[in-house]
């Protein structure tokens, strides 16, 4: 059977989904490939120009890269694959200016961009405080990565999977409801005269009621089915990310093979 996506639930910033009939080695590569390969922009330096906070450059620098700006993959090249040749320009980078004085909180929402379609995810993000005579000017620039090269530019905040089991209860059960008291999340429960498994995606694996049966009437196996959680930081759509994480995959496979097929 071929793996195959089963979506459970889904908002705007977190979806959970199924995938079944896949190997581990195949829920791990999809999970490391939204974490790692699918670019997103970030903030990549900043040139201060006027800096009279109580904070260091580098303190607001780091601040301001790890904000999640909104993307557009079709819109931006990486800086070495541009024409400019990795110089920096507006089909690479992007800039997002700030000139305020305090006092006053600064937001992420203050910052001005040259792309109005590009902006901060979030308006409401505070950066800092600026006192009473205080200043920040500054030019943020931000450039596509990936979170290979930094956690800044992961477009997602959770990316897990688990194994969904399979709990198999033979006919000779008792019935002494050891394995369900036991049950840390409550998987099992007595229903019509006999133990059931009541939600089988709350299950850790942890075999508890497996070791507790002392006539080893219930047998907990791992599958090829995962249950995975995926929250986006809002720089792209989450199935935007899937899909991406997905092309890059099979272009990787497509090359690997082209590979083999040269060494034979």
């Amino acid at each position: 059977m071929e793996p195959r996506l089963e979506f459970l639930e889904e908002s705007e910033f977190k979806i959970k989904f199924k995938l079944l009939n896949a190997t581990p080695a195949l829920a791990n590569s999809f999970r490391r490939a939204m974490k790692s390969l699918v670019p997103t922009m970030a903030v990549d330096y900043v040139d201060f120009y006027v800096n009279s906070s109580y904070l260091y450059d580098e303190i607001i620098a780091h601040r301001i890269g790890l904000l999640p700006i909104k993307t557009d993959l079709n819109k931006y090249n990486f800086q070495d694959k541009c024409v400019c040749g990795g110089e920096g320009c507006p089909n690479c980078q992007i800039s997002f200016r700030l000139n305020v004085e305090g006092p006053r909180i600064v937001y992420s929402g203050d910052f001005i961009s040259d792309d109005p379609e590009i902006h901060f995810v979030f308006g409401d993000i505070p950066v800092l405080e600026l006192y009473e005579g205080q200043q920040l000017m500054i030019e943020a620039i931000a450039r596509l990565g990936t979170g290979k090269e930094h956690a800044k530019f992961q477009p997602v905040s959770v990316c897990s999977y688990k194994i969904i089991p399979k709990i198999s209860i033979s006919e000779n059960c008792n019935r002494c409801l050891s394995c369900v008291d036991i049950c840390p999340r409550n998987v099992l429960k007595l229903e019509n005269n006999r133990i059931e498994v009541s939600n089988i995606l709350n299950c850790s694996l942890c075999c508890e009621c497996e070791k507790v049966c002392e006539i080893g009437a219930i047998r907990v196996e791992e599958t090829n089915n995962f249950l995975f959680t995926v929250e986006s930081t809002g720089a792209l759509p989450i199935r935007v990310i899937m899909s991406k994480a997905l092309e890059i995959l099979k272009e990787k496979a497509m090359e690997m093979n082209s590979i083999l097929r040269e060494v034979q």
